[in-house]
Parts: C-alpha cells; structure tokens; sequence
C-alpha cells in the first residue's frame, strides 16, 4: 500500500469516527412530548374496535384517550394520497388489488374488513379526511409506505403540499421504513420532522441502521419494545433523537418501556395501557 493511500484510509477512518461519535445534526422541536410520561400513539386508530386506518377507528381512539394517532399512507395510481397500510386489499377488503394501480374513486367503493362482527361500513380514506380531527390531538404520525426502497418518494410532492397548506409541523412527525424517503423529504423540506423506522430483518441490522441514521439525520427514531436495551438507542439519545418504541400493546411491556424514558410509545390499545 502506498503512503497516499495509507493516508486517505486513516482520513477516511477518522471521518467515519467523527461521524459516529462526535457529530450531531440539528433536530427539529417536538413540544407536544410530556416530561414525565411517554406520549401515546394510537397505532391505526383503535383497530380492535373498528376498522384500523379509519375515520371512525380514530375518533374512537381520541375517545379513548389517545394523546396523538398514527396512520399509514399510500399513493394510489391518480396520485391521491389514501390512509391505508398494505400494498393491496386482500387482507382488509378480501380482493387481490393492489393501491397503486387503482384510482381513488374505484378504491372507496371497497368495503372493509370490520372487527367484533360490526355493521357498519368502512372506506379507505383519503388524507385529507384526518384534517378535521387535528384540532382533538396534540399531534399525528404519518408513515409513508413503499413496496421498493426507490418506489416510496413518488408520493412526497403531493405530501409536501399537505404539509404546506395545513401548516402542522409542530404537531406532525413523518416516518418510514424506507431510509430513501426520509433523505429526501429532509432534502426538500428540511423543517419538517422526521422518525426513522428501524429495520431489523437485515444482517447486521444495528450497523445498517446506524449509516442509514447519519444519512437522514432524522428527528425521532422508533425501535420495536426488544430493542430498546440497544446501543443504538443510547447514541441516538446522545444525538438528540426522540425515541419512541412500537407496538406496546401489554401493560407490563408499557411500563419496562416507561422505565427505558422512551418518549413515545404506538399502541393498538389504548384504553388497556392508558
């Protein structure tokens, strides 16, 4: 090895080490967060009372007592943003359709899957629907889904001009799995806040993780209730990072998640953890 490259190999190791130990980005405020307890996230609503991702399933949960709901959104194939997790609706309508190749009109007249034998019919909803409920909760999740890490930013552009014209940054964090969606969204709109979803079926997934985070330079992090004995949850403390932990569901689990100082926690059951 020449000293040249012995030299740019030292350079590039001190870099790396800097960026791991030492820098730490600028994070957006988040004032909705207690002090003193963890801010509870309605996961889909109240999907054990009413169909989750539903207009009707987060009313219920506001009911409930949530302090702030969490959905899911996805592009359909005239570009309108719908509240709906899956990429297709067998699962919560029994049809074998995926979202993005329908149009919104064709998809609303899908009846969904209801639990508890109720009657009462359920749509997908478009995004804009969950407007009138933002002034009943201090602040909303949306996380984007995508089939392909290069397929998710398709919907930013519509998303941004939500996120424009509402103007809720301080009560809105946007997450996803997909580290290529987050990078841009912080690119195009960097006051927006941001949570990174931790992915932990790669090898290595704690070090995958962590290049992910320092490209995004996220605002939150959320980590599955297992993982919140993880190094990476103490150097994203020490970065600045909200954490909040996904999917609490057990009183026992929600208070080991209230000695771990997590901020935030998403349940689907609110009224049994509150």
């Amino acid at each position: 090895m020449t000293s040249f490259s012995t030299i740019f190999l030292g350079v590039l190791c001190l870099f790396g080490v800097y960026l791991i130990a030492v820098w730490r980005w600028k994070t957006n405020k988040q004032t909705f967060y207690y002090v003193d307890k963890p801010f509870l996230f309605a996961h889909r609503g109240s999907p054990h009372y009413y169909a989750e991702n539903t207009i009707k399933s987060f009313k219920t949960a506001i009911e409930q007592g949530a302090d702030g709901l969490e959905f899911d959104i996805r592009l359909t194939r005239d570009k309108q943003i719908v509240i709906f997790h899956d990429s297709d609706l067998t699962r919560m309508a029994g049809k074998i359709e995926k979202i993005n190749k329908l149009i919104y009109s064709k998809l609303k007249m899908y009846k969904l899957k209801q639990p508890k034998n109720k009657k009462e019919k359920a749509y997908i909803p478009l995004l804009e629907e969950i407007v009138p409920l933002l002034n009943e909760i201090k602040a909303i999740n949306i996380e984007i889904k995508s089939d392909s890490m290069f397929e998710g930013p398709n919907i930013l552009n519509p998303l941004i001009e939500f996120l424009e014209l509402h103007q809720i940054d301080s009560k809105c964090i946007i997450s996803s799995f997909n580290p290529i969606v987050l990078w841009k969204l912080k690119y195009k709109r960097p006051e927006t806040v941001t949570g990174f979803l931790y992915n932990r079926q790669i090898i290595f997934h704690s070090w995958y993780n962590l290049m992910w985070l320092i490209c995004c330079r996220p605002d939150n992090l959320h980590i599955h209730f297992d993982l919140l004995d993880n190094w990476i949850v103490k150097w994203a403390r020490k970065k600045g990072l909200r954490i909040n932990s996904y999917t609490i569901n057990d009183k026992h689990i929600f208070e080991k998640a209230k000695q771990q100082k997590v901020d935030g926690v998403f349940t689907d059951n609110i009224e049994h953890i509150k």
